[in-house]
């Protein structure tokens, strides 16, 4: 995999979005008007991963580069965020793209002071329930025939504890790294 970078969405990824969100989201795709709504909504928070793209003699190409992820939350600062949608191409995944969006979006949070975070998935998508629960979020309901086809929702919640005990692991982690201590594992 070449090297990833992240940047808040611009008016042109959109064609690359949205062809993304059909292979991820084939039976409910969001639409370009959707997208472009949230490229112009002051609460949004729109990030996509891009890979670097190189031409033959391995130097970058910005024309090569290419969208491969995406995140949209709402941080409706200091009340609460809501993630609205988070897709990773399927060849793309399991390389902590997934982690590295939703980490971008925690640390909006925590910059804008906005302790509860929420978002919904599909009960069967194990890998994606894994990683949330991973970052502190909690079940906290369901949704019934939430999504088109009819299958339920998990709603989750990552409350303003979970953030407070990411600050505190964060801060006694900066501590230990500065004794040497090797950084934690990646669980995705």
């Amino acid at each position: 995999m070449s090297e990833i970078s992240f940047r808040l969405a611009l008016p042109e990824d959109l064609d690359d979005i949205c062809a993304l969100e059909e292979i991820c989201f084939p039976e409910e795709p969001w639409s370009m008007q959707m997208f472009r709504e949230e490229l112009q909504n002051d609460m949004a928070l729109f990030v996509v991963a891009e890979e670097q793209g190189a031409d033959e003699s391995g130097e970058h190409c910005a024309e090569k580069d290419r969208i491969v992820g995406y995140i949209v939350a709402w941080v409706i600062a200091p009340v609460e965020s809501q993630v609205g949608s988070i897709a990773v191409l399927p060849e793309y995944r399991r390389h902590g793209l997934g982690r590295q969006l939703m980490e971008i979006l925690l640390a909006a949070c925590r910059e804008t002071g906005t302790p509860d975070t929420f978002l919904e998935v599909r009960v069967s998508n194990e890998p994606a329930i894994a990683l949330y629960k991973s970052l502190g979020f909690e079940n906290d309901g369901i949704r019934k025939r939430y999504y088109q086809d009819g299958e339920d929702a998990y709603t989750m919640a990552r409350r303003g504890a979970a953030a407070e005990k990411e600050s505190a692991d964060g801060a006694a982690y900066a501590e230990n790294e500065s004794d040497s201590a090797p950084a934690p594992e990646e669980t995705k």
